[in-house]
Parts: structure tokens; sequence; C-alpha cells
């Protein structure tokens, strides 16, 4: 399970930046839009992969249900690489890291936005079916949620990515972030029944997931003096680091505090992990706004 682990985190890596990069590259007036249909993707194929595993498992069991899985992706991904090609071809590059980027402070607001959203995001992918467990639900509520879950994200990039274009990327980052934590917080603490859930998991769903589709859009935005794949390829590590982080703690504390009561702690610290996202988020606003000529505080960024 560890080889498969850590094979399959380094083999998605080498599919995630390079992909997510190839819309904002080829897109300007309509860059939210493009990129948030194309990370749409993932989300239809995680509800058709939730659907499948599960229904493959249970007729031929999980070794061979892996295997099928693996193959499928493997076509498919292999395939669709074939036709990928960049809107202007790189140039020859002496190192893989770009490590100017370090030195903008832009870079580093994007980095901390990333770390800790990816912190606090997770908790409720991954505690939702035992939420519903403990308040009287089923195992197949819990899948039932999640795929809910993913069906909110699949319209809520497309959505985001529109308003982002008319809006400003930075700007409906913030208010989705902001938003996020208003729904989540209150509604997951006070669930006594699965039709707040239920409730929570759309809305969730529809706003929480923008910071994966609007920061390519960021990065391609203000780092167009450097290859777009390498930034995103830096700022991804960020991700991923707050992802491990974050799991591992949430773990803890459920554990720790949780398991036996209610999910207070677990909530509170999602809550405030993506709360640091959106204060992030803000001062990247401002950042943005203080370098550029037009100081107006209300403005498209």
């Amino acid at each position: 399970m560890l080889t498969q682990g850590v094979l399959f985190g380094v083999g998605a890596s080498f599919l995630l930046a390079p992909t997510n990069s190839l819309a904002a590259q080829w897109f300007d007036k309509y860059r939210g839009l493009a990129t948030g249909i194309s990370i749409a993707g993932s989300s239809i194929g995680g509800l058709w992969f939730t659907v499948a595993t599960q229904s493959i498992m249970d007729q031929i069991g999980p070794e061979w249900a892996l295997r099928i899985l693996g193959i499928l992706t493997l076509v498919v991904t292999g395939t669709m690489n074939m036709f990928y090609f960049q809107r202007v071809p790189p140039k020859p590059r002496k190192r893989i890291i770009e490590l100017s980027v370090t030195k903008r402070l832009t870079f580093w607001l994007i980095a901390l936005e990333l770390f800790a959203a990816y912190a606090g995001y997770w908790a409720l992918v991954f505690y939702i079916g035992t939420t519903a467990k403990q308040i009287g639900g089923t195992l197949q509520d819990g899948s039932h949620l999640l795929l809910v879950l993913n069906a909110g994200t699949v319209i809520g990039r497309v959505i985001t990515g529109y308003i982002a274009d008319k809006f400003g990327s930075i700007n409906t980052l913030a208010v989705s972030l902001i938003l996020t934590v208003a729904i989540e917080v209150p509604l997951w603490m006070t669930a006594k029944s699965l039709a707040p859930l239920y409730v929570l998991c759309t809305l969730y769903g529809l706003i929480s997931s923008t910071f994966i589709s609007l920061n390519p859009v960021i990065v391609a935005v203000h780092f167009k003096d450097i290859p777009l794949s390498s930034v995103l390829g830096m700022t991804n590590m960020f991700s991923g680091l707050g992802g491990l982080s974050g799991s591992l703690s949430q773990g803890a504390i459920f554990e720790t505090y949780d398991k036996r009561m209610n999910f207070t702690n677990t909530i509170i610290f999602s809550g405030t992990f993506i709360l640091l996202s959106a204060i992030a988020t803000l001062v990247l606003r401002a950042h943005v706004i203080k370098k550029g000529s037009d100081r107006r505080f209300f403005q498209r960024v």
C-alpha cells in the first residue's frame, strides 16, 4: 500500500502540473472559464471512479479492480497526452527549478494560500462518511454524500471560472474561501441529521474547490515571464505539503479528541486553515494593487 501510494503520488504529479497549465496558456479573455472547465474534468472522473471502483471490487475483488482501473488510466491519459502541446515552445533551460520566483512576494503569498487551503480542505472529504455514521447513517450514505460533493465541484469550478473572468481571479478566490468557512463550520458543527450534511456537501462542492481551478489562472497572470508549468510545479509542492501535514494533523486531532464525541476540533482546524488561506489571498490582492498603477480598492484583480 505504501509503494502504491508513493508511486501514484509521483505519477499524478507528473500529470497534474503540465495539464493544469495548458488551458491558461491558450486563453486570455476566457482563461478562468477554460481552466475551470478543464479542471472540472477531474471532478467528473472522481464521480465515475468512485462508483466504478466499488462496483468492480464487489464483482471481482480489490486486486483486479485496481489493475483494471490502472490500465484504464494509463490508456486514457497516455492517449490524451499525445495531443497536448504548449502554445509557445519552451526555451532551453539549465535548471528545473526557477529559483528567481522565490524572490517575489507574490510567489510566497500564493504558496501560503495553497498550503493553508489544502491543509483545511480535505477534512470534510475524509470525515463526512464518519459524520454520517455517527448521526445514524450508513456507509452508503457517506458514499452518496461524497458523490454530491464531487458533483458540486463540477458545477462550481465552471461557474467560478466564469465569474473570475468578469470580476478577477483573486477577488473570486478570496470571496469563495471566506464563504467556505461561513458554510462549513456552522453546518457541519450543528448537523444532527443527514439533511444538513447534504446541504453542506452541495454548497461545499460548489464553492470550496475554486482554489484548485483558479490558482493556475493567478499564476499565469502574474508570472508571464517564467514558464507556467515550472511555477505551477513549485506552488503545487506547497499544495502537497499542506495536504500531507493537514491530513496527518486532522487524523491526530480526530483520534485524540473527536473520535468518541463529535467533530468540533477537526472542524475548527479545517475552518482555521481555510480562513488563513483567505487572509493570504486578501494580502496577495493588496500586494498586487500596490504594485500596479491603479490603486483603487474596488477593482478587477
